[in-house]
């Protein structure tokens, strides 16, 4: 199989030395406004979904085109800030840019060969994306777009194969993103400094809770399925708003590539998808990217650190941005950041930069070798071959990978680049108490930076010096399931726990997230036939329902206590009614489920978040029923009933009835349109995650959802091929007049899917099919 791949990857390879300059593509639309894309080759393929995409979403991605070429403040200002997770202003943000542009790092990374530079596959589908979206802009012209919220603006432009590749490397360091405003504060002390003293406080970082994105993956092998082929869910939770997004299509190379999915904006591969062999997708994995190490500077230079007995002098890069004032005026504003062999200087309330210290973070997410593992994955024929690729390039920046395949494997790997830093290490370079404390809060690595011992180490097996190699990483791979929901990689399957692995990779033999437990306890009780579905195993129909059942998790395991806790409370006002609305509430966050909106308010008075507190349980947590332990409700702690009494007065104060449902308190505003919107947020247990903008606003509920279930995929491989739903619940347009604004996002909201349209037959037939074939030539009237 391996050399029949290799022929694969040779017969998609162009002819060395000849950059492939004409293209010719088809893209076909069906209903919801998904294009497939049909071409004789890879570059083809990209070229007809640059048009597509570009069509369909040109001013949402201009946006991140823009931060990507460091010039946010020059058409929007310095203070505004549009970029996911990312809290920096669009100043720092544009001198974080201009800080990668001038290191050259997508140059240094293109001079590199496949694989640790980009493949030829992956340079041809880049290039060809670039001409497609650059030929629709040149088509309609800038004024000519349809789109009112970037028509005629000066900041969409034709773009370059150097921003595609920012692009990719703005994704792969998406967690990395906190970093940017630490690099822009790392000033050097002045002359008259008077501060704390140089030992780190960490106090802004500690007991705060690690940010993790979050998703859903179920992969069933053939022991857990009714045909005995494989079987896939994927529900990546994220965000709901421009300006990151998710774009379902298809590409097809006769022969050759055939793949269907979630594409991210501004990049021409599925991260998330199927071919006609195997299906797979990604959640957020635990392993910290970056290490902080603590300098110890030189006496009386305050930009130079001490390393194994010699002096070393950091290296000043000022860049400079140009700054859209209030006043209309264009100026220029420059700033220098300060390099160490390790990385940039960083500085803030937890890493502050003194006469005598400093710190400096090193990340492993700057890197295009991810898009050589996403480009195999694409390509492979079986879920070994997928895991072989994320073996071959270890690039992701922050997933973990599943996949299923059609003879019934399924397999689970954290194929991902992290950081060598063994447990050895830590106790041996983690010296200060403060980092100890923060090490054992969050798994953030503050080493001595003084010492060569202290440098990450290299395995034998991995790809590139300082990460870990394959062998050091978790994986399975099984013939029932193995399923994730954030949590380590310990608990995948409860069967076959995975132990003994670095820290820094993720906790073992600890609590679970009530999301994972929901997960688990899913699919437990389906392959034993005690869910009350029919049967034992999943079909395709069963997975959809099971996954979207809204089952609240927190509710299961303490209603029916804390209902006899209420009615033993005083008989205040409300709190009757209360226990009466608990009593009868069908324990789901569906839409019209009364007591729900009353126990998430209860939830969240509890303050269980990211998850409950083991005081409030009456069961502790065993190693052994990962998935069932802990439980039972703790009455007995002050804080249940203040929790529950908080709740009913917020309920009252706003107005709002005891038993108030979801339909009216949970509403996405979309294309004129109030959408009420089903799931919770993931304190509670919800599988079906959901969060609000704001969170509760008394007097409405919860606001504007931003972040949840987005692309929803279900697979199953079947004798005729792969099968498939899905439904895209934030839609497939970010424009607020294309009819596929809101079309998915009511799909949803009626707890509905579609069926993906993957066979040729089933793309031609569909009511709303149409067809444009494309050239390269601008303006080309037709293409044979």
């Amino acid at each position: 199989m391996r050399f029949q791949f290799s022929l694969l990857l040779l017969t998609l390879a162009p002819t060395a030395g000849h950059a492939q300059t004409s293209f010719q593509a088809e893209i076909r639309t069906t209903s919801f406004g998904v294009p497939h894309v049909l071409a004789s080759d890879l570059a083809g393929a990209g070229f007809g979904f640059g048009y597509a995409f570009a069509k369909a979403e040109i001013c949402t991605v201009a946006d991140r085109w823009v931060t990507v070429r460091g010039e946010r403040s020059k058409y929007f200002g310095v203070e505004g800030v549009r970029d996911g997770r990312q809290t920096a202003t669009n100043l720092q943000s544009d001198f974080y840019w201009k800080r990668i542009l001038d290191l050259d790092v997508v140059g240094s990374e293109l001079r590199q060969p496949g694989p640790l530079g980009p493949t030829a596959l992956v340079r041809d589908l880049v290039r060809g994306y670039v001409a497609g979206y650059n030929r629709y802009l040149a088509d309609v012209g800038v004024g000519g777009i349809p789109d009112r919220r970037c028509q005629g603006k000066p900041w969409v432009s034709p773009i370059t194969e150097q921003d595609v590749y920012l692009r990719a490397l703005h994704w792969n360091a998406y967690t990395s993103t906190r970093w940017i405003g630490p690099m822009n504060d790392a000033l050097p002390p002045s002359a008259g400094w008077r501060g704390s003293a140089p030992s780190p406080g960490f106090g802004a970082l500690e007991g705060a809770p690690p940010q993790v994105t979050m998703s859903n993956l179920i992969a069933l092998g053939r022991d857990a399925t009714d045909n005995g082929r494989g079987m896939l869910f994927a529900n990546p939770h994220w965000r709901w708003h421009e300006p990151e997004r998710w774009f379902e299509a298809q590409l097809t190379v006769p022969g050759k590539l055939n793949v269907y999915g979630a594409v991210l904006e501004g990049l021409p591969f599925v991260l998330f998808g199927f071919n006609e062999h195997v299906a797979w997708t990604h959640t957020a994995s635990v392993p910290k990217r970056e290490t902080v190490y603590q300098l110890r500077l030189a006496p009386g230079a305050a930009t130079s650190y001490e390393y194994e007995g010699q002096v070393r002098p950091m290296t000043p890069r000022t860049v400079t941005v140009e700054v859209k004032e209030t006043d209309g005026r264009l100026t220029t504003r420059r700033h220098t950041f300060f390099e160490t062999h390790y990385g940039p200087v960083i500085a803030d309330a937890a890493f502050e930069w003194t006469p005598v210290a400093a710190y400096a973070v090193r990340s492993v997410t700057m890197s295009f070798r991810w898009l050589n593992q996403q480009m195999e994955m694409m390509l492979a024929r079986s879920a070994q071959e997928l895991d072989e690729a994320g073996k071959r390039y270890q690039a992701l920046g922050w997933l973990n990978t599943a996949a299923a395949d059609d003879s019934g494997r399924v397999v689970y790997g954290d194929r991902s680049a992290v950081p060598n830093v063994t447990d050895a290490k830590i106790k041996q370079c983690v010296t200060s108490e403060a980092g100890q404390r923060l090490w054992a809060q969050q798994q953030l690595a503050v080493l001595d930076g003084w010492r060569a011992d202290c440098e990450w180490a290299t395995d034998p097996d991995a790809v590139v010096p300082g990460i870990m190699g394959p062998g050091s990483l978790p994986s399975l791979a099984r013939t029932d399931y193995v399923t994730n929901s954030n949590d380590s990689h310990w608990s995948n399957n409860p069967a076959q726990p995975l132990e003994g692995f670095a820290r820094i990779i993720g906790d073992e033999r600890t609590p679970r997230s009530l999301r994972t437990r929901n997960g688990l306890l899913k699919i437990g009780q389906r392959l034993a036939g005690s869910d009350g579905h029919p049967g034992r195993g999943f079909s395709l129909a069963q997975l959809e329902q099971i996954t979207m059942d809204n089952r609240v998790l927190s509710g299961e395991l303490w209603r029916d206590s804390l209902v006899a806790h209420c009615r033993r409370m005083p008989n205040q006002k409300g709190i009757p009614e209360a226990c009466d609305v608990l009593a009868g509430w069908d324990l789901t966050d569906n839409l019209d489920s009364p007591g729900a909106v009353l126990w998430r308010r209860f939830m969240e008075n509890l303050g269980s978040n990211p998850a409950p507190d083991a005081e409030l349980f009456t069961v502790p947590f065993d190693p052994k029923e990962p998935a069932t332990t802990p439980r039972g409700l703790n009455t007995a702690n002050p804080r249940i009933t203040r929790a529950l009494t908080a709740a009913i007065a917020d309920l009252r104060d706003s107005g709002i009835p005891l038993g108030g449902m979801l339909r009216a308190y949970q509403i996405e505003e979309r294309a004129g349109k109030r959408i009420p919107i089903h799931g919770g947020p993931p304190q509670t247990g919800q599988y079906n995650l959901m969060m609000s903008q704001s969170g509760w606003v008394p007097g409405k509920g919860w606001d504007t959802p931003v972040h949840g279930s987005s692309y929803i995929l279900w697979v199953q491989f079947t004798d005729r091929g792969p099968v498939a739903r899905s439904v895209l619940a934030p839609s497939q347009s970010d424009n607020p007049d294309s009819p596929n604004h809101a079309d998915q996002t009511l799909l949803f909201s009626d707890k509905k899917s579609k069926p993906v349209l993957f066979e040729e037959a089933a793309i031609r037939a569909d009511r709303q099919f149409t067809t444009k074939k494309l050239c390269s030539a601008p303006k080309a009237a037709a293409c044979r």
